[in-house]
């Protein structure tokens, strides 16, 4: 990865780095700190620099977190999904135990250092939770410790029907079937979902992302970044990246990632471009109304009269009760 950084063409100043996909916590310190002096020998910082890495809760220690904030890392985001320790065993994920000794840890930290920002990532609609659950799931972590300041709550989609007065155009259940006979009914998702943000909107944090809440001023900017559609650059296995309108991916190979083979690029066209515009816009702030005459009048209008889309000022916004059905609805506008 450091040569791949070094090799890079052209001049950048860097307003983000993000590290995930995955474990990125795995390397250790000494791993973190050659990539960082790559990076730094290639790159300018900008001055106000958004730093992340993302952890599973079991990585996460003292000794872990004074590194990783001397190398300048500011944003610390931790999969939690759930406190079901049924669930957690089921996705196999972190066990609940080691969930609250990384919030013990994170407090200890807080207390000494306030440099790094916390953000946690939970996922509606796992096997095992109750209807209810994961909101007391969040209140409990919430209400115990102050520090958080970042709340991600992702969505199982595959598991919904389409209403009956739409056709289904897609079928994608990648999980056991046992997950879905496990999971809340659609009903109890949505008032689920609704649940959480009202919750989360009494305590203060706006939802600035159709899954992305916050307190002000710690929005995630890399992730804000790419949803604007600005240029970002990828390192690493299976990396995603974006310049001078091309996307491009690295092999999840590690041979052909070591050998530079497997490179996936594709040149955006003016529709290519203009889709992701609105699958990003109705995600956060809502499709501009100047955008709409490129789109398909006929289901705009349809999908506003049935309350699937609604009018909010000069933006056309998803409803709550739709947000299961948004990638139909952008099949079906676009």
């Amino acid at each position: 990865m450091c040569k791949e950084i070094i090799s890079t063409n052209g001049k950048y100043c860097l307003d983000t780095i993000y590290f995930g996909g995955g474990t990125p916590t795995t390397l250790s310190l000494n791993q973190f700190e050659k990539i960082f002096l790559s990076l730094r020998e290639k790159f300018t910082f900008s001055e106000n620099i958004e730093i992340s890495i993302e952890s599973t809760p079991e990585m996460v220690t003292i000794q872990s977190l004074e590194g990783w904030e001397k190398l300048g890392v500011n944003r610390l985001s931790v999969g939690i999904q759930s406190l079901n320790p049924k669930t957690l065993k089921e996705i196999q994920r972190s066990e609940k135990g080691d969930i609250l000794q990384c919030f013990e840890t994170l407090e200890k930290y807080f207390q000494k250092s306030k440099k790094i920002s916390f953000s946690l990532d939970f996922i509606i609609g796992l096997p095992f939770m109750k209807k209810g659950e994961l909101l007391e799931n969040i209140k409990f972590l919430l209400e115990n410790y102050i520090f958080v300041k970042h709340i991600s709550v992702y969505m199982l989609e595959e598991y919904y029907e389409v209403p009956e007065e739409i056709d289904s155009k897609f079928e994608n259940i990648i999980y056991p079937n046992s997950w879905k006979a496990n999971s809340i009914s659609e009903e109890d998702y949505l008032e689920e979902y609704s649940s959480i943000k009202a919750y989360l909107k009494e305590k203060g944090f706006s939802q600035y992302e159709i899954s992305n809440f916050a307190k002000p001023g710690f929005e995630c900017k890399h992730n804000c970044g790419y949803w604007s559609h600005k240029e970002n650059l990828a390192f690493g296995l299976g990396a995603h990246g974006f310049v001078e309108n091309t996307r491009f991916s690295n092999s999840e190979n590690f041979i052909d990632y070591y050998a530079k083979r497997d490179i996936f690029k594709e040149n955006l066209s003016k529709e290519n471009i203009f889709f992701e515009k609105v699958m990003f816009s109705i995600r956060t702030k809502g499709i501009s109304k100047c955008d709409l005459k490129q789109l398909n009048q006929e289901k705009v209008n349809y999908f506003l009269k049935i309350g699937y889309l609604e009018e909010k000022g000069e933006k056309i916004i998803l409803a709550e009760k739709a947000v299961l059905l948004l990638d139909y609805i952008l099949s079906e506008i676009l």
